[in-house]
């Protein structure tokens, strides 16, 4: 996916383009902060792919930004304890605009691969209570929209029958396999209790019905890749496609050119230092990239990809950048 920051000239001509611009939306300070959420929400499910859509904070209607002097590092911090209702949470960088002696804050929403996104939690039953719904529960409620996933999940915690097809034979998974998880991307089995399960992507699996036990049979294809590889791939696209925001991805594709990093140092000139260190952070903690200290000299820390990531990365990240690495 190909995605495209506008700079400032950019989001000043689009402030005032009133007639062919429908990804534009222009708030005062005061507005309702549920109006922010809303739009912001609306942009992320709206737009194609990647397109960068702008909500205007600090402007009147007619593209005049306000007289009055606004904080706008305060703006910028209420508008993200706004966003964090937003769930899945949508991706957005925000820049400060000036117009003469006027400023405004410029939040630029991208439209989302994740969409749905939805201003506020789903809710589920836990028994007499409504409760928010987890990440694992919403992503099944997702999954449930895929009849392929729906059915599969029907047997959820139930044994199942599996079959490993190649082109030269079929070999059959242990009668005590149960079906851990599925989602639209990917189910999960559990061949053993108490040893970690195996996820295969759904795209590799057919369902059938195993007359004899009465119970669902899934018939797993061209297993090119050990369960392990099949694993860090899942991991992966969790990390990339749930956690980090497309800027975090940007900067991912920005160390995998330059191998290494100093992490003190500014990557791209769009992205601050503050935003790259969270973004990677994400990385770190999910195993993705580390943290090396060079030895002797400065002893300077970089950022390295994980050996056993890079492969996968470098398959994976493409397809939510929609450009090679």
């Amino acid at each position: 996916m190909q995605i495209t920051i506008p700079n400032g000239t950019d989001l000043l001509a689009r402030l005032r383009n009133f007639e062919e611009d429908h990804f534009v939306e222009r708030k005062t300070s005061g507005d309702s902060k549920k109006d922010w959420l809303k739009t912001a929400v609306a942009f992320a499910n709206s737009a194609p792919a990647g397109f960068p859509c702008v909500l205007y904070l600090g402007v009147k209607d007619n593209g005049e930004i306000e007289s009055k002097p606004v904080n706008l590092d305060t703006l910028q911090k209420t508008f993200t304890e706004v966003m964090k209702d937003a769930y899945p949470p949508v991706p957005y960088l925000t820049k400060i605009i000036t117009d003469g002696e006027r400023a405004a804050l410029a939040v630029i929403v991208f439209g989302s691969e994740l969409r749905p996104h939805f201003a506020g939690p789903a809710y589920v039953r836990k028994g007499s209570k409504s409760i928010d719904a987890s990440e694992e529960q919403f992503a099944e409620l997702i999954a449930q929209r895929n009849s392929k996933a729906a059915r599969i999940l029907q047997y959820k915690g139930k044994p199942v029958t599996v079959f490993v097809r190649s082109e030269e034979k079929e070999v059959p998974w242990p009668k005590s396999t149960t079906l851990a998880d599925c989602d639209q991307f990917y189910v999960t089995i559990q061949a053993v209790p108490h040893e970690p399960p195996s996820s295969f992507p759904l795209s590799r699996v057919e369902i059938n019905f195993d007359n004899l036990r009465k119970t669902l049979q899934l018939e797993i294809t061209d297993p090119s890749r050990n369960a392990w590889e099949v694993e860090l791939e899942r991991s992966a696209r969790m990390v990339l496609g749930h956690m980090m925001t497309h800027g975090g991805r940007m900067l991912l594709r920005w160390l995998m050119m330059h191998e290494r990093i100093e992490c003190q140092v500014q990557f791209m000139p769009d992205f601050s230092l503050d935003f790259q260190n969270k973004e990677m952070e994400i990385s770190v903690k999910n195993g993705l990239i580390r943290r090396e200290q060079e030895r002797g000299g400065l002893q300077r820390t970089f950022y390295v990809f994980n050996p056993e990531y890079l492969p996968v990365l470098k398959r994976v990240l493409p397809e939510f950048l929609g450009s090679q690495v």
